[in-house]
């Protein structure tokens, strides 16, 4: 979804962006529960999901980054933190994800702040001005670089 995502918002086709937005957050949310209920939950599942999640969002707010909503340094970092994330958690080792909290309030910050710009322009408001999204951004880059050397030190 994120490919067809990032054309939407290239072409400045915001209705279509918010509903794949919409939709990807919503299989997103339903993904793990699913998995556990039906007892297929998996450490490689697991990594499979924070992946594709970190995927998607990176690919959206470069999207955005490419038409001035963000800083491009945003999911240049999102990607850095990921990377640490996994290899820092010792996964080539097969070892299981070692998920912190905050970077599990920053997995669900990147989702949002992406989510503003795309939603707003889909339905065609303006109720968070643009410069409150960017501001936001520059948080989330303190906030994720806070969190790779939290990792790093705990490891």
């Amino acid at each position: 979804m994120a490919p067809i995502a990032a054309f939407c918002i290239a072409s400045e086709l915001w209705p279509p962006a918010g509903l794949v937005f919409f939709v990807a957050v919503l299989t997103d949310l339903i993904d793990g529960p699913l998995a556990r209920r039906r007892g297929t939950a998996s450490r490689e599942g697991a990594l499979i999901d924070h992946g594709a999640d970190a995927f998607f969002v990176i690919v959206i707010l470069a999207s955005l980054a490419a038409r001035g909503f963000f800083t491009p340094l945003l999911p240049l970092m999102i990607g850095l933190a990921f990377l640490q994330y996994v290899f820092g958690s010792g996964v080539q080792k097969q070892q299981p994800l070692k998920a912190s909290r905050l970077g599990r309030y920053n997995g669900i910050s990147y989702f949002f702040l992406a989510g503003i710009p795309v939603t707003q322009n889909a339905l065609g408001l303006s109720w968070i001005p643009l410069w409150i999204v960017s501001y936001g951004g520059w948080l989330l880059i303190a906030s994720t670089i806070f969190s790779i050397f939290d990792r790093m030190r705990s490891s």
